[in-house]
């Protein structure tokens, strides 16, 4: 990634207005990764957009530099810099409506794309916030308690508060960090995972309401129906797949998402062991082993035969073994 690092820092260093984007439908690390990334190229004298199609979700919004985030990319911008997205049509903006090329592409999908002209891409880091922790020092970016809250928050949502297998002493020796900067853990973990909406618990209501096992899986639908009558805000599933990931005696865990145009929003959660990543892939999304997405054409029903269909012969063969 040497070369990748030395054009990043170059493109960082002549740019004078920079936007820095992440994807649709954001998490945690999304939103904590391009606002770490925004205020530390802030700090070092760079004027900096942070830019989200869909905005910042309510639950991060306590995220030090949420309330700058805007919907568009400013047109006088000299440098796209792309954070926690795989792929460039991720972004939830058509790459058509873009002012130019991203030129940074900084993540941890081991499904990137590597569409920028500088790609520092880490698929063994456990989020994009700890790739820009780790680049910091080579990119001459600073990290005070806004940037270290926001590149905690991060990490904790992407681990699930520290829950993942991935979760190593060395990340840990990098929160401390974090924590030694002046980031509130005991906040960032309140705030990003153990508190829901009214409406977004009424939401996971319709998709619990739905549930249905079969050979190793659960899966649950949300309709925009149920989006309507639960006056949940967001394209997303309220994190609800990570509860049916907790379900006992499943392999896999899917939600299946209706989405505005006659698309639905596929998310796979799976046991060590597996790998819904290439699942995923096969249909035009990507991912990690254990976490992954799709965005399909098609009405929930008919995403839903095609994609259970491919689940279950990956269940009953070795081809999904990660």
């Amino acid at each position: 990634m040497k070369p990748d690092l030395a054009r990043a820092a170059e493109l960082l260093k002549g740019a004078q207005h920079i936007a820095v984007l992440s994807h649709e439908r954001p998490d945690g690390d999304a939103v904590g990764s391009m606002l770490a990334l925004t205020l530390s190229l802030g700090l070092a004298g760079k004027k900096v957009e942070p830019v989200l199609a869909d905005g910042v979700p309510e639950r991060y919004r306590f995220l030090p530099g949420a309330q700058g985030v805007v919907h568009a990319v400013p047109a006088a911008v000299d440098l796209l810099v792309a954070v926690d997205c795989s792929a460039i049509d991720r972004m939830g903006i058509p790459p058509e409506r873009l002012p130019l090329p991203p030129g940074i592409n900084i993540d941890h999908h081991a499904t990137n794309t590597r569409f920028a002209e500088a790609n520092l891409v880490v698929a063994e880091a456990v989020a994009t916030a700890e790739v820009i922790y780790d680049l910091a020092p080579g990119l001459a970016l600073p990290i005070d308690e806004r940037v270290a809250t926001n590149l905690l928050a991060g990490i904790v949502t992407d681990t699930i508060g520290f829950r993942t297998s991935n979760v190593t002493p060395s990340l840990m020796r990098k929160a401390t960090d974090l924590i030694e900067r002046g980031a509130p853990l005991s906040e960032v973990y309140e705030r990003s995972l153990n508190r829901q909406s009214f409406n977004a618990i009424r939401f996971w209501g319709h998709g619990l309401a739905s549930m249905q096992q079969d050979a190793g899986m659960v899966w649950a639908t949300l309709t925009q129906e149920d989006r309507r009558a639960s006056a949940y805000p967001g394209n997303d599933d309220a994190d609800l797949i990570n509860l049916l990931g907790t379900i006992e005696g499943q392999q896999i865990a899917l939600i299946f998402v209706e989405q505005p145009g006659g698309k639905t929003k596929v998310s796979w959660r799976c046991r060590e062991g597996w790998n819904v990543a290439r699942i995923a892939e096969t249909f035009g999304g990507g991912g990690h082993e254990l976490a992954a997405g799709a965005t399909i054409d098609g009405s929930p029903e008919d995403v839903r035969t095609r994609v259970l269909e491919a689940t279950r012969a990956c269940l009953r063969g070795t081809e999904a073994r990660a």
